[in-house]
């Protein structure tokens, strides 16, 4: 994550122009002056070398960033890896052609958009403005997954009614932890994003903060009332310790899938067959909308290749696997096709034992590795109710000499 944050400053403040080579000592703008509101903020940020001026010698504190530059950012600052495999369109005004075709649509997760009826539109060429880089910075850090936003801190501003409606959560939780604050009890929601401003949002929420400060709590006396117990939900757990996959629909299991040294896997004699399901047995009526499935990908001499499938429906299915060098999401429309339909993926150095975590809320999927938060993607349909592991075929081929097992699954319902 502190790698992603610093590639995002970069290059947030000099987008594509040509910086000065840095300095080391502590560099000084001619149109930044002691007096300048943000002067602290430019010139400690500058002098750690993760923000840098024009060749002249100049900030340009007041120059704005476009909505298609933004997406460049935020690719940079989740480390996303854009591949030239083909990506659907969804913005009516950024067609494949278009120079920022690409960031946008691998940059959806932490982007903000437009709809209307049917057609979304992202306006590449106007101004980013301070409720995007809310979001922005919100999503970037994980917070809209580690905080619940308080929408009461939004109305002591007196232009409440300016914040877009679908983004208050999160500009609510970017004041909630302070990464912004208002000005004479405004937020300016509308206003555009400089490179003043940029240094000064990004230097409190990544230079001026200390996330691990300890704070004094008071824990509840005998005479207070036990909290009520809360609706049962979903949890469903399983580590392989019974060889007779009884939590698990082997009959509509897509390859031969068995349990060994208490985990599992799965091969196929079938050479037809690239993708493998194990589905989980559970009651597919309740539909919920908002759970979390969690499974270890162990690796012997292999490159991954598996993970978890939800949105089962008619023999498709989301997936999300880890392999040699990233983790990806992604859609299989055939069992017996190679081809897999990427949505979005991330840079990852698989490691003999991966823990992976995915949580779906509603059309929003959240990726995490080693309890680690690592991207997400919104606009993802929740179509079907079928879910559980998943393998592809290169994961098993050489068994038992390189293979891939999966360990220690779970299937929480969550609120």
């Amino acid at each position: 994550m502190k790698r992603a944050l610093a590639v995002f400053l970069s290059v947030l403040m000099f987008l594509t122009v040509i910086p000065v080579v840095g300095a080391a000592s502590t560099p000084s703008f001619s149109d930044v002056p002691r007096s300048h509101w943000a002067y602290k903020e430019i010139t400690e940020m500058a002098a750690k070398g993760i923000i840098k001026g024009y060749d002249n010698r100049t900030f340009r504190p007041n120059n704005e960033v476009t909505r298609a530059e933004f997406a460049k950012i935020m690719i940079a600052a989740a480390d996303v890896d854009i591949n030239k495999r083909y990506v659907d369109q969804t913005f009516k005004d950024v067609p494949r052609h278009h120079w920022a075709f690409l960031y946008v649509e691998y940059a959806k997760p932490y982007l903000t958009g437009y709809k209307s009826g049917s057609t979304y539109t992202y306006k590449p060429d106007q101004a980013a403005v301070r409720e995007d880089i809310a979001v922005a910075l919100v999503r970037l850090l994980g917070y809209d997954q580690k905080y619940k936003a308080d929408l009461n801190q939004l109305k002591k501003f007196r232009d409440y009614d300016d914040i877009s409606s679908a983004l208050r959560p999160y500009i609510a939780i970017a004041i909630q932890t302070d990464l912004m604050k208002g000005y004479n009890g405004n937020f300016r929601p509308q206003d555009p994003i400089t490179r003043a401003e940029a240094a000064s949002l990004l230097y409190r929420a990544i230079l001026d903060r200390d996330d691990d400060d300890e704070i004094k709590i008071v824990f509840p006396t005998p005479g207070q009332p036990k909290p009520q117990p809360e609706p049962e939900r979903i949890n469903i757990s399983d580590s392989f310790s019974d060889s007779k996959l009884k939590n698990w629909d082997t009959d509509k299991a897509t390859g031969n899938w068995e349990v060994a040294s208490k985990q599992v896997t799965a091969e196929s004699d079938d050479d037809d067959l690239d993708h493998y399901f194990l589905p989980l047995n559970w009651n597919e009526s309740d539909k919920v909308k908002k759970y979390e499935l969690s499974v270890d990908v162990n690796v012997v001499g292999s490159e991954g290749l598996g993970g978890l499938y939800f949105n089962g429906k008619d023999g498709k299915a989301n997936v999300v696997f880890i392999q040699k060098d990233r983790v990806v999401l992604g859609k299989v429309n055939d069992v017996e096709e190679d081809d897999i339909d990427i949505i979005t993926s991330s840079s990852y150095k698989l490691k003999s034992s991966n823990r992976l975590k995915v949580e779906v809320n509603e059309n929003t999927v959240s990726i995490y590795l080693n309890d680690q938060y690592l991207f997400g993607q919104q606009y993802v349909k929740q179509e079907g109710t079928k879910l559980g592991l998943y393998l592809q075929e290169e994961a098993t081929e050489n068994a038992p000499r390189k293979t891939t097992y999966l360990d220690n699954f779970s299937f929480k319902e969550t609120k």
